[in-house]
């Protein structure tokens, strides 16, 4: 049962990142996305791509296979996301101009995901267990919607980890009660007084898993926007067959052909 306005008093402000992080989304799923990315002029760059997604038990691992235009047809990014805190999330990179498989350090976590204004560490989401969390404000209304505001920041003891891993000093997430995802994100980079805001829209009930179809990333410095980036889910299939030497290094060099 999803928790309603009169049920928030009775989450932390970790229950409900954890209540998010637990929300069913499918055993996998195939979807087909566009992704465009529009530069200070307005300028845009549209790109196609299909990502496969399994679950592993409490692991995941997710595929992303970039279709067009011809400069990035067969780029494709392979992350396995473990459950386990302490574990790092393992990821490579396969860029056809170069014909091979990089393996991603977790400091290359932080970097833009291929040009977009969204980082590998947004794609694949943080470890819970490195934050605290506190409530800014526990109701607010987003796009008619009750939300919690949360606020994250890392612990002491995971700060340099935490900080490497994702480029932000901190996060604030607006998480729908009724929902359970983030209609809106202001995450503060470390560098270069920029501020990334987030923004989810379009969101629908499909075979009865709440999906947020269109996903919009601003990053601003000192108060202007510099890009931006969206993602638009034009359909998904939940709890399709994935095969599993779809989601490995080989797969990846194999791409399209």
């Amino acid at each position: 049962m999803f928790p309603t306005s009169s049920q928030s008093a009775e989450y932390s402000a970790e229950e409900v990142i954890r209540r998010v992080d637990e929300r069913y989304v499918g055993d996998s799923s195939v979807s087909d996305i566009t992704m465009v990315l529009i530069d200070r002029r307005d300028r845009q760059r549209v790109r196609n791509l299909k990502l496969y997604s399994k679950d592993y038990g409490e692991d995941t691992k997710t595929l992303s296979l970039f279709e067009s235009p011809a400069d990035i047809r067969g780029t494709a990014y392979l992350n396995f996301d473990w459950n386990e805190s302490l574990r790092d999330d393992d990821s490579w990179l396969y860029l056809p101009a170069l014909q091979r498989v990089k393996r991603l350090a977790s400091s290359d976590t932080s970097d833009s995901f291929l040009g977009s204004d969204f980082t590998y560490a947004d794609i694949n989401g943080f470890e819970i267990d490195w934050y605290d969390y506190n409530f800014v404000n526990e109701s607010e209304i987003v796009d008619g919607e009750d939300c919690w505001v949360i606020e994250m920041i890392p612990k002491p003891e995971f700060k340099d980890r935490a900080e490497e891993a994702t480029g932000y000093s901190k996060m604030q997430s607006w998480i729908s009660k009724e929902k359970l995802i983030q209609l809106r994100g202001q995450f503060w980079e470390l560098r270069g007084n920029r501020i990334k805001f987030f923004t989810s829209s379009e969101v629908e009930l499909i075979e009865d898993i709440w999906t947020v179809k269109r996903l919009q990333a601003i990053t601003t410095r000192n108060g202007r926007q510099e890009h931006a980036s969206v993602l638009q889910i034009n359909s998904i299939d939940y709890n399709v067959e994935v095969a599993d030497e779809l989601l490995t290094t080989e797969a990846m060099q194999r791409g399209l052909d």
